[in-house]
């Protein structure tokens, strides 16, 4: 199926399954030339994957198996990686803390 008829059937836009396939989230996908495509098969795998018994994460289902409750745990729902963090720049003012449009020269003024 087509990036549009996914699209459709999960009432995403398109954008969201473009950034989930270039950040590793997602179905599996089939690049063939400039077109990408959809296997009917991988579609259905990963809605069942992102089945959920409960909105707990599944770190608390898993510490409640630990504990000793009846949960079953389902297949974790394939996420993008984190982003990695971007530097940040700060920009030091040094000199003269004057505002003024013209320039301030040292010496005579033009």
């Amino acid at each position: 199926m087509t990036q549009t008829e996914l699209a459709e059937r999960w009432r995403l836009s398109e954008a969201t399954l473009e950034r989930w396939r270039t950040e590793s989230g997602g179905p599996l996908f089939l690049k063939l030339g400039n077109q990408v495509r959809y296997r009917l098969q991988d579609v259905e795998a990963f809605e069942e994957a992102a089945q959920r018994g409960s909105t707990k994460t599944d770190v608390e289902v898993d510490q409640g198996v630990a504990s000793g409750a009846s949960h079953r745990t389902l297949p974790r729902l394939m996420q993008p990686p984190p982003r990695p963090t971007r530097p940040v720049t700060i920009w030091l003012r040094t000199g003269s803390r004057r505002t003024g449009f013209r320039p301030v020269f040292s010496g005579r003024q033009r």
